[in-house]
């Protein structure tokens, strides 16, 4: 055959052209230049790293008596004899078939004589783990104290059944997978080198198909150059390696986050069709989900799309649904492995992925309402322990007495008052522009979603309304939850240096009531109108401030037992109310409207700080044990 594969007709020949070994190279260099070589070496690491590569420019430079810093000069007569493998002293054998004792005993007789040729006799074991335990017995002394002229070098992929008298004899040098930017980098020398054009996108698919492996990285595009041998196509790369182009994944991701699992297996069969396996399907699923979450989290992509083509997913799917979409794919991916019927499980995942949301929401609510009905039992009992003790201490009506009561100091979120910064929302009008409010929208649950939960629930009701290239106009819903923000330097400053870290520049945050907000925009208008459509001058500060307090007003003492009843009275309203709500938001058990759920689950969240504002000014803080945080 005149024709060799790439992967034979690339191999290094010097230690500068191993790729992704440098501290190997640079070790085993400087033994030769220094003399200091060792008597045995292991190399051992995953197929395709250069173990046996570098076992050979090992055996060329110990015995090159023209090196260049180390390196073989790869021209002297001996190196092409040991590139040729027709150098007799340079002995490469297959543990794997001479693997008994009998073969370890005569390389042991023919140690003993001197190389012919060559300064130094050179075995080289491949497979060395695949040796009998005897054959591991029969080598030990001579691998420990063997002729002066003698080296060994052993390599394995599985160094792990070796026995350790064995691994103490020698040096050991783990060969890592080699990174994807350095195996396209090797492919792109080769092309080019060639003269033969590619797309960057099929060299990133070869070379994650690879998994770390040079020799596999070259198979792969030997083959797909086999295919068309002028230019590397995108789809020439995706045949040959069994990957799936990405835009599929964006496609099944979006299907089954809107519930929508008819796509998603359509999606799945057409993929399946066309010969895709479902064990690579869902294992390239999981890294692009992976790799998506890296992207959101950072300020690169990290998947093979471009910005454009990844924004719509980024856009429409938070992050927190990616975890469940991982841990949905490795149950699926672990039972695949022990079926016959892969494709079945892949399949159901689909379902159960289109699904979740519908299932979690729904036993949200429930779970929601149980807890609201064991709070209230609770409280209950704690009012009839109550009133059973008050009548043994207390058979007779007492007079009341006129003793002077103080009003219980309300919580510091409950006494936040709202103010109107007139100004302020003036100079984020007189910056505002439609590309800065676009970026803000787009991103604005991403960064919610970069708080803390207690925190991010401050920001329910929330809506973006101007924003420019330093200030950002937001509008509250409720009132309170703004001048709870407001007041809050803390978090105002934590989402200032979240928006800096994505959108790359400091925003400073206005907030305003969406009840004030038609009135002063229509005031705006007016006044840049009458300044011939210019921004209007806000240097100088003017009484516009409007204060609205968010405190209710103090009920006056009342008799315990009137307290009592009215509280069992406002709690057993409330929790009907809560029920009316929930049976009225449940999701549709027939599948009729699947966006309910979603609905019914952030109306009923809603809810629950008006039941805690409820429960302090009936009972008081002090007699409640609250968990804000949930």
């Amino acid at each position: 055959m005149s024709y060799q594969a790439l992967y034979r007709v690339w191999r290094p020949q010097s230690f500068d052209e191993l790729v992704g070994q440098t501290m190997i190279a640079t070790t085993l260099k400087n033994a030769v230049r220094n003399n200091q070589l060792s008597h045995a070496y292991l190399f051992t690491g995953p197929r395709g790293t250069g173990k046996t590569s570098a076992a050979k420019i090992l055996a060329k430079a110990v015995n090159c008596h023209h090196q260049h810093d180390g390196n073989p000069c790869n021209e002297c007569e001996l190196c092409q004899a040991i590139t040729a493998g027709q150098l007799s002293d340079v002995i490469e054998i297959d543990a794997a078939s001479n693997n008994g004792v009998e073969e370890i005993r005569d390389l042991r007789d023919k140690v003993r004589y001197a190389p012919s040729r060559a300064d130094y006799k050179v075995y080289i074991i491949d497979e060395v783990h695949m040796l009998t335990t005897g054959a591991f017995n029969a080598l030990l002394k001579t691998l420990e104290e063997p002729p002066a002229q003698v080296l060994f070098i052993l390599a394995t992929t599985e160094p792990h059944k070796i026995p350790a008298t064995i691994i103490s004899r020698t040096q050991r040098f783990d060969f890592q997978r080699i990174q994807m930017p350095d195996l396209i980098g090797r492919m792109r020398h080769i092309l080019d080198y060639d003269s033969i054009g590619f797309d960057e996108e099929a060299l990133a698919v070869i070379a994650r198909a690879a998994n770390g492996g040079m020799r596999d990285s070259l198979s792969l595009l030997d083959q797909a150059l086999s295919f068309d041998n002028q230019h590397l196509s995108l789809n020439a790369a995706l045949q040959v390696s069994g990957s799936l182009a990405q835009q599929v994944y964006v496609a099944y991701i979006q299907a089954v986050y809107e519930q929508k699992g008819e796509v998603a297996l359509e999606l799945l069969a057409q993929q399946l069709q066309a010969g895709k396996q479902a064990s690579r399907f869902i294992e390239e699923l999981i890294l692009f989900c992976r790799d998506v979450l890296l992207t959101i989290h950072s300020k690169s992509n990290q998947t093979l799309l471009s910005d454009a083509e990844l924004e719509p997913l980024r856009v429409s799917v938070p992050a927190d649904y990616y975890y469940t979409m991982i841990q949905q794919l490795n149950t699926a991916q672990q039972q695949m492995r022990f079926s016959n019927q892969p494709d079945l499980y892949l399949e159901v995942a689909t379902i159960e992925l289109a699904q979740h949301r519908q299932d979690k929401d729904a036993s949200s609510v429930m779970a929601v309402i149980t807890s609201l009905e064991q709070k209230i039992n609770t409280l209950e009992q704690e009012i009839a322990q109550l009133k059973a003790a008050k009548s043994i201490s207390n058979p007779v009506p007492s007079a009341p007495t006129n003793v002077p009561t103080t009003p219980r100091e309300r919580p510091r979120h409950l006494t936040a008052t709202y103010q109107l910064e007139v100004n302020s929302v003036y100079r984020v009008l007189n910056e505002a522009t439609r590309e800065d409010i676009q970026v803000l929208k787009q991103q604005w649950q991403t960064l919610l979603l970069e708080l803390a939960p207690q925190q991010r629930a401050k920001f329910m009701g929330t809506d973006t309304l101007a924003a420019g290239p330093n200030l950002a106009l937001i509008s509250f819903e409720n009132s309170q939850l703004c001048a709870m923000v407001q007041m809050d330097t803390a978090l105002r400053h934590e989402l200032s240096a979240v928006t800096e870290r994505h959108l790359n520049r400091t925003v400073t945050y206005i907030f305003i009531s969406a009840n004030d907000w038609p009135n002063v925009r229509k005031n705006y208008t007016v006044l840049r109108k009458k300044n011939g459509g210019n921004p209007i001058d806000v240097t100088e500060e003017q009484s516009m401030s409007e204060e609205r307090s968010s405190e209710a007003p103090q009920s006056s003492p009342q008799p315990m037992e009137t307290l009592m009843s009215q509280a069992t009275e406002s709690m057993e309203h409330l929790l009907h109310s809560i029920e009316e709500q929930a049976d009225t938001h449940l999701p549709d058990n027939q599948g009729d409207n699947p966006e309910r759920a979603e609905t019914s689950f952030e109306a009923d969240t809603t809810q629950q700080p008006i039941i805690i504002q409820k429960a302090i000014e009936l009972f008081g803080e002090e007699n409640l044990n609250i968990d804000y945080e949930n």
